[in-house]
């Protein structure tokens, strides 16, 4: 078996024909059309490949496996690449998955067709329309839907006692992108590892232990692997520039360097370069990356961040209920003892539409979250003030086996004003983030209490004004640069042209969608997926003249930590210099590495090394305000410590040769209007 380098993958010198950052529903279609169609792609996910092993099973281990970044108390605890990532700010929580799948490996996995509500926005693309159903379909059959087989008991709980005015769809059953199989369930039960099929436990919400959901790192990801796709895990994207032809003309050194029209940053040294690049990192990771390569240069539309909607999202408990819900979750002691149809079933199997606007669901809580975070802490009671001592009851009777009070989740979802906005902190590296107007809140939670009422239980309701797990928009699809940041095909607007774009950078999640859609969106970004794929590979066929090589040797999954370092060393350096620029004052702070890394060929030979001794890559910024009043970046920066000079050779130099970008315009176009919010780039060489 070959061993794979991680870094010599993915720093191939010859670049990639495409480059995907993240792997959820967008970023996995992308990977595979284009894969399928023949280009050398490269997908890079922030987090790692989950097994159906490593998914939480317990209220212990589910800690190791959050992140917490909470802006009011200013504290951040939990690892960067933790799957579940829970944004708080002010009044509003935002919670989001981390890893190879995305928000496939802890959603429900709900397919619901896109509503005629949201189809009729006026902010929905017409384009998308043309052949929607087409999209929906060849989504659905991808990720492998299956109608659940049977009525669950808080299914059932839920139908008696939901008012009139919803509509209780009971002729159509839900489907979800899991395996069914009731006959495998009731036989082999005990193999579910082997088999893949849904035991009904309930744990869809924390990751399904029993391999049974069809999350994108197992129906489309394995679809691009298998077309020459590979995938790079643990590698976050900092920013995306322009590969200009000017850069590579200073010095000979540059002649030998790929043209790829774009390089992605990993690092302040490290990029990948690529003909093109499809953003799919989320809401939240899509508009970062574009904020950050804005302030290095890359001219985007001012409307960046804007348009943000949480999808009406509401969440809320009723526990100690009289009402039979079993609605939590199943761990593996206690399959034996019941039936598949008895089971709590998958976390999401009904759903109830209101007149009013708004659908709520009923969700079954995985063993693996602790009551407290639902009781105490992130939510309030409504009905009772004595909401932990009634906790530890509960725990106690769970522990010794005695028949524990009854809990189930509330879901809504509806149509907010998507008015909400994303920022960027420039000190701290971080989004903020101010959700959406909710005119329906106040009906949503007199739904609530009306259900908590009916089921004899206490109600805690959110004590957030926004509790969302969908999160929509942020870089909206529009007709043009004014009102969104890319167009209905995926492109980014260029700022420097009214009707330009930026050829071979491409937006494909659910970051996209300008509008509230009112349903578990997971179909919905899949189809958009789809669409913008379908014009993606068609404009990069034009773009290579047809000349593809369908290369079909199969891709694999690479792992930053499986990185071998025994043949590396490295140093790394920060400097920081002071002087004038035409009698203005200007402050470099530097950063610097010397990496001298020996490459082996297949046969374990050393064949090169990646830098040479002494010399090194250099990031950082400048200040310079006689220049710029902002920070200008540094970007492809090198440093030789012993440079020679042919007029003094018994003397060495320190010999710096900087391209620095800033997101103001160009200081040498004075004359040329069209050219005044184009990227500034100043090569400076000391």
């Amino acid at each position: 078996m070959e061993k794979h380098n991680t870094e010599d993958n993915l720093f191939d010198g010859g670049g990639y024909d495409a480059v995907v950052v993240g792997s959820g529903y967008g970023g996995s279609v992308a990977a595979c059309r284009m894969s399928m169609a023949g280009f050398k792609v490269c997908l890079l996910e922030k987090g790692r490949k989950w097994e159906a092993r490593d998914f939480p099973t317990d209220s212990l281990k589910i800690w190791s496996a959050v992140r917490m970044d909470n802006r009011n108390l200013g504290l951040s605890f939990g690892a960067k690449d933790a799957l579940f990532q829970v944004h708080i700010q002010d009044d509003s929580l935002a919670a989001m998955a981390c890893g190879l799948g995305g928000g496939s490996l802890i959603n429900a996995g709900v397919m619901l067709p896109t509503t005629v509500r949201a189809r009729r926005d006026p902010k929905w693309p017409k384009a998308w329309d043309k052949d929607w159903d087409r999209y929906e379909a060849s989504a659905s059959d991808m990720l492998r839907t299956h109608s659940i087989p049977t009525k669950f008991q808080n299914s059932k709980i839920m139908q008696e006692v939901i008012d009139k005015e919803y509509d209780k769809n009971d002729d159509v059953p839900l489907k979800l992108s899991v395996n069914f199989d009731m006959e495998e369930q009731v036989s082999k039960s005990g193999r579910s590892q082997e088999n893949g099929n849904c035991l009904a436990c309930g744990n869809c919400l924390a990751g399904c232990p029993y391999n049974a959901k069809n999350s994108t790192d197992k129906t489309y990801l394995v679809s691009a692997i298998q077309a020459g796709c590979t995938i790079n895990t643990e590698c976050e994207v900092q920013y995306v520039i322009k590969n200009k032809d000017e850069s590579c003309k200073q010095e000979q050194r540059y002649k030998t360097r790929s043209r790829r029209r774009w390089l992605v940053f990993l690092n302040e040294f490290d990029y990948i370069e690529s003909d093109i690049v499809i953003l799919s990192a989320g809401v939240f990771g899509t508009a970062k990356i574009l904020f950050q390569s804005q302030l290095r240069g890359l001219p985007v539309s001012q409307k960046l961040g804007s348009g943000l909607s949480c999808n009406g999202n509401n969440v809320a408990l009723i526990a100690e209920s009289s009402a039979p819900l079993n609605a939590s979750g199943l761990n593996r002691k206690q399959f034996s003892n019941i039936p598949f149809q008895e089971r709590p079933g998958p976390s999401i199997s009904s759903l109830y539409t209101s007149s009013l606007g708004f659908t709520i669901q009923s969700a079954v809580i995985p063993t693996a979250y602790p009551c407290f975070l639902f009781k105490g802490i992130t939510t309030n009671g409504y009905q009772s003030t004595n909401w932990f001592f009634l906790d530890i009851i509960d725990r106690l009777k769970h522990i010794v086996g005695s028949k524990h009070n009854q809990a189930m989740v509330l879901n809504a979802m509806g149509y907010d004003s998507n008015n909400g906005k994303l920022t960027f902190e420039k000190d701290t590296n971080r989004i903020m983030f101010q959700p959406p107007h909710d005119p329906l809140l106040p009906r949503k939670i007199e739904a609530f209490q009306k259900l908590a009422k009916k089921l004899g239980g206490t109600l805690f309701m959110s004590r957030y004004r926004s509790t969302s797990v969908h999160l929509l928009g942020g870089c909206i699809a529009s007709p043009d640069v004014s009102s969104g940041v890319c167009n209905s095909d995926g492109q980014v607007f260029n700022n420097a042209s009214p009707t330009g774009v930026h050829t071979g950078l491409y937006i494909c999640d659910v970051s996209i969608i300008p509008c509230s859609v009112g349903i578990n969106p997971c179909l919905t970004i899949a189809a958009v997926a789809e669409h913008v794929s379908k014009n993606l590979v068609r404009n990069a066929v034009n773009y290579t003249g047809n000349s593809v090589s369908f290369n079909r040797r199969p891709g694999a999954v690479f792992s930053k930590r499986n990185t071998n370092k025994s043949c590396k060393s490295e140093a790394v350096a920060k400097e920081t210099m002071r002087g004038q620029i035409g009698g203005m004052p200007c402050t470099a702070y530097l950063k610097l590495r010397f990496k001298n890394s020996r490459v082996f060929d297949r046969k374990g030979v050393s064949v090169r090394n990646c830098h040479p001794l002494l010399r090194g890559r250099v990031g950082g910024y400048i200040i310079c305000k006689g220049i710029e009043m902002d920070k200008m970046y540094i970007i492809q920066g090198e440093v030789d410590l012993c440079k020679t000079d042919n007029r003094t050779p018994y003397t060495q130099y320190m010999h710096y040769h900087l391209l620095i970008a800033a997101s103001s315009g160009s200081s040498n176009a004075k004359n040329d209007p069209q050219q005044l919010n184009q990227d500034k780039k100043l090569y400076l060489s000391y």
